[in-house]
């Protein structure tokens, strides 16, 4: 996959045009992570200037605001915290509290917003430094009241599992961004930084129970576009570069023959381009 000098692959403009019209630009910022682990982030800023280039927009009726996540009482928490502590510690504890962790770049994003510094050597305490909050309590912080009634009511108490941890190793459930199955692998994240690997997508199980881990590069698709349908000849691993061409020029298919007639056209395609691209003697 060739990514233009600065700019976007034709495989994630593809990718764009496809998930922009019923997605946040922040969501599609935490998915292009995980849609293309080997680029760059995209930044919601980044996003949002893309759709413009593109002229993408939004579906009708989509809501124009996000979710809050950032809740009065949490901004409170954050800056009363993050003093003296680095990201991993920030992210475990917003854990802790919230049921959920915080990535480096929401951390990161955070501080900026909020105005507000850990203080500490690129993350890492310096030797003999302790936390700016150390032995402090929330009073002697000067959180009012109100803020620390907030945080109470949505911290979690002593030997609590996170809002999904009582739900046991193989459940199942929706994800309502993109619509796919995902189960229930373990009871706990694995990678710090990812942020449910605990849960993975039923469609990746049932490819590698029949055919074995899933190659490199590849998304595993739907061949009838029934995310439901996990016979083993329903799915098929598609190289990244084939699948961006193929969206690109709106092939189209309906089951496994006619997704692999899509791929060896858009193989060809690709073989054209790279030879149209190779300098002539």
């Amino acid at each position: 996959m060739s990514a233009r000098a600065g700019g976007w692959t034709p495989e994630e403009e593809a990718w764009l045009r496809e998930v922009y019209p019923d997605h946040h630009n922040a969501q599609i910022a935490e998915m292009h992570a995980e849609a293309f682990p080997d680029l760059p982030e995209r930044t919601a800023k980044a996003v949002n200037s893309r759709a413009k280039v593109l002229r993408l927009r939004k579906a009708d009726g989509f809501p124009r605001n996000p979710p809050t996540f950032w809740t009065p009482g949490k901004v409170e928490w954050f800056r009363s915290f993050v003093p003296g502590h680095h990201e991993a510690e920030i992210s475990a504890e917003h854990e802790r509290l919230y049921g959920t962790p915080l990535t480096d770049s929401q951390i990161g994003n955070a501080k900026v917003r909020f105005g507000v510094k850990s203080g500490t050597d690129g993350g890492r305490f310096r030797r003999g430094m302790e936390p700016a909050n150390k032995g402090r309590t929330w009073d002697e912080m000067g959180i009012s009241p109100e803020a620390q009634a907030r945080s109470r009511a949505t911290c979690f108490k002593k030997g609590n599992m996170p809002h999904n941890g009582h739900q046991p190793i193989g459940t199942e459930r929706v994800n309502a961004r993109d619509g796919y199955v995902y189960v229930k692998v373990a009871e706990r994240k694995t990678d710090p930084k990812s942020a449910h690997d605990n849960w993975r997508p039923q469609h990746h199980i049932a490819y590698e129970r029949a055919h074995g881990p899933i190659p490199d590069g590849c998304n595993v698709v739907f061949a009838d576009h029934d995310k439901r349908n996990f016979d083993p000849g329903n799915l098929v691993a598609v190289p990244r570069d084939l699948w961006g061409v193929m969206s690109r020029k709106g092939m189209q298919y309906a089951d496994r023959e006619s997704l692999e007639t899509c791929m060896a056209i858009a193989r060809l395609d690709r073989m054209r381009s790279e030879a149209e691209r190779a300098p002539r003697e």
